[in-house]
């Protein structure tokens, strides 16, 4: 009988272990998560509702009685948590008559992860965080994207995007869910994104330009350019070598969009025109999403994302450049390919190639695409589409520029060898980077990993989630973006502020539609135990946090301490200081002849660069100009004593002045005795590298320092004075 006891016990202690047994694992995986949830909207609720506090919680030096009220706001948020699933598990019991309770635990649980997005959110709150941890506010935002999609893939597929857009099959005649509204609502959004992107940036940009934050480098170039084409002489610019943009790049999709200057033929129509190409992106990104992912919802998702794209928003607000106009026709080319429109493929190759000479090495990456795409047909289009391109680029080389080296040469030309300074010693051109790449390759890794660039590639890439680079074999058409990024020593080349990122993003943007279909139907995630179609709507979820977060942070569309258009800040409202400024500027410029010489310093010449004659002064050419526009501010050193020469001598006449503005007139021929001025050379009129170069003046994420000299520069390097 003792021994029937002793089975007996010894049983119901192995029922009792067992049970503490769950009951521990129950805890440890299953109690922490409501405690986390509690703290996170405490501690989200605490920063949103003290705003003036966000220094010192950055700093954990909050009062005593702060940290006290937090610690309580804490533990009521996690008790309000704890009543919540109490709540949940009441109302399921009374539906299935039974508690469930680790089931019912585990799947709010999982269903709540999102709230653990909230302290990331929270974080980017930091005053400057942006500006002072990139790599912070990246990782947050990361964070938050992470936490966001896993419990979008816990909600799984119960909750759609909205009635009647799931089938993007609807659209092509077969009766639409929801009836009209269905049909339109398309459309009608596309149509909302583009208006309302364009009349934003139109109006930051054009802002941003009366505020004299544009210079003649690259603003001035283009406005001449426009001006000099629809007067007969295409592509002239008198403000570079040869009085000819093709001593820098060869454009001549600017001959045809000349004649829209007309309508109004100022600085501020390029600033328009562009924000409205470069808007117009949100058309072909939602028309490939749609094709690819048969959901006219997740398409439309993804044309948001275009919209509040920061690298965008960066080439949109530096001045105006032919090589931001490929973003949305690099899309279009790419649309036309996967439906098989051959036709329209190749007008939009053409339009592609006339935008700048080298865009057709970016079309020798799409065409290897081609042909290792493994569909009937592609093949053959892929080896023409770089036959083509290859003819054309030699052909503009040989006999529309001023150079035929593919990174220019000679003294009509501007060189682009200090683009890639650190792996072309002494300015051994292509060839020295090659050897520099065979004989010191660990050199050119650490040229390809320095911070700053690593930053770069998660600017662009964290807001998609990396999702192009499980695009294959599309991915190879990042390749020559890549390492035109960075592989350069310029800084300006491998930041979202600029135009250069033009040539990855929008192929970044037709992988993505492309990687996320690849994931619905891949075994890689019936492998791992996922639903693909469960992960690919987790990936979008995922992709919309990231991208609005970045580009809260790093756009142009919510001021932040980041985000720039070029070397500057940019102006997006003008001060009255600024209104007088600009009101005096207009005031000068109209007083002087049309058809006058004009010299100007950068910072005036995007303002006077409508005309057949403007130079840049002092220059060259400044014996020549019957007018003076300038910034006393932008002289330096020779150029401020020639100037001051020049007027002691009585050559120049005082007209107006505002400050260190002042407008001139020649009143008596140049002195026979002044100094020559310095030869045109390729770099800024100073003996010092330029100041993107400066390695010790970088900062990981940000805008490279604003130039110091008197003609700063971009894609095309300015002649010296």
């Amino acid at each position: 009988m003792l021994e029937n006891h002793r089975t007996r016990l010894n049983s119901a202690l192995a029922k009792l272990d067992g049970a503490l047994e769950r009951l521990a694992r129950a805890a440890l995986t299953l109690a922490p998560w409501p405690i986390l949830y509690g703290m996170s909207i405490a501690v989200t609720a605490w920063v949103f509702t003290h705003p003036s506090r966000h220094a010192q919680l950055d700093t954990n030096k909050l009062t005593e009685v702060e940290r006290r009220w937090m610690a309580g706001g804490a533990v009521a948020a996690i008790v309000g948590v704890g009543l919540a699933y109490f709540l949940v598990m009441l109302a399921r019991r009374a539906r299935t008559r039974s508690w469930d309770f680790v089931s019912t635990v585990g799947r709010l649980n999982r269903a709540l992860i999102p709230l653990l997005a909230l302290p990331f959110v929270a974080a980017l709150k930091l005053p400057n965080i942006e500006k002072d941890s990139p790599k912070s506010t990246i990782f947050f935002a990361a964070l938050a994207a992470v936490a966001t999609g896993a419990g979008a893939y816990a909600w799984g597929r119960r909750a759609r995007l909205s009635p009647g857009l799931d089938d993007a099959s609807e659209l092509d005649g077969a009766p639409a869910r929801g009836g009209g509204a269905a049909r339109w609502l398309p459309p009608l959004a596309l149509l909302a994104m583009w208006t309302g992107y364009t009349l934003f940036f139109s109006r930051l940009a054009i802002t941003n330009h009366h505020a004299l934050h544009t210079r003649t480098p690259d603003l001035g170039y283009y406005d001449n350019i426009f001006y000099q084409t629809i007067h007969g002489r295409p592509l002239g610019c008198s403000w570079l070598k040869a009085g000819y943009h093709g001593s820098a790049h060869f454009d001549p999709i600017l001959i045809l969009l000349s004649p829209l200057y007309l309508i109004y033929p100022r600085a501020e129509f390029l600033l328009i025109l562009q924000s409205a190409w470069l808007g117009a992106g949100v058309v072909p990104v939602y028309l490939l999403a749609r094709d690819k992912l048969a959901h006219r919802g997740k398409a439309l998702l993804l044309a948001a994302v275009w919209a509040i794209y920061p690298a965008l928003h960066g080439a949109n607000m530096y001045e105006f450049h032919s090589l931001a106009l490929i973003s949305p026709l690099v899309v279009w080319l790419l649309y036309f390919y996967e439906t098989g429109r051959d036709r329209l493929y190749w007008v939009t190759l053409a339009v592609l190639l006339l935008c700048r000479e080298d865009v057709s090495l970016l079309m020798c990456f799409i065409g290897l695409y081609a042909i290792f795409d493994r569909r009937p047909g592609r093949t053959r289009l892929g080896w023409v589409t770089i036959a083509t391109s290859l003819v054309y680029f030699v052909i503009v080389k040989l006999f529309f520029m001023t150079s035929a080296g593919i990174i220019m040469s000679g003294k009509d030309a501007y060189s682009f060898a200090y683009y890639y300074e650190e792996l072309m010693p002494n300015r051994s051109g292509l060839g020295g980077m090659l050897v520099s790449l065979l004989t010191n390759p660990v050199f050119a890794l650490k040229v390809l990993l320095e911070e700053p660039k690593i930053i770069f590639l998660l600017q662009l890439f964290v807001p998609l989630c990396f999702l192009p680079f499980l695009a294959k074999p599309g991915r190879w058409m990042l390749a020559y973006g890549l390492l035109f990024c960075l592989l350069a020593s310029r800084d300006a080349v491998f930041s979202i502020h600029f135009q250069y990122s033009s040539i990855l993003f929008p192929i970044a943007f037709v992988l993505t539609p492309i990687a996320l279909k690849r994931i619905e139907g891949s075994g890689p995630a019936a492998y791992y135990g996922l639903d693909g179609r469960r992960l690919s709507r987790a990936l979008l979820a995922a992709m919309i946090v990231a991208a609005a977060l970045m580009s809260w942070k790093f756009g142009g569309l919510v001021e932040n301490a980041s985000f720039r258009g070029g070397f500057s800040r940019v102006a997006r409202k003008l001060t009255p200081d600024q209104e007088a400024t600009y009101a005096w500027v207009r005031k000068q410029v109209e007083a002087i002849p049309k058809s006058a010489i004009v010299g100007a310093t950068s910072k005036m010449g995007p303002h006077v660069s409508n005309r057949k004659e403007a130079y840049f002064y002092p220059g060259d050419r400044a014996a020549t100009v019957q007018y003076v526009l300038l910034d006393e501010g932008e002289l330096k050193g020779k150029d401020q004593e020639r100037h001051n020469a020049a007027v002691k001598r009585g050559e120049l006449e005082e007209l107006s002045r505002l400050k260190k503005l002042a407008l001139f007139k020649r009143v008596k021929p140049p002195s026979k005795a002044q100094p020559p001025a310095p030869a045109a050379s390729d770099e800024p009129p100073t003996g010092d590298p330029p100041p993107e170069l400066r390695k010790p003046d970088r900062k990981g994420g940000g805008a490279p320092p604003a130039p110091s000299t008197t003609a700063e520069q971009d894609e095309d390097p300015p002649p010296g004075p």
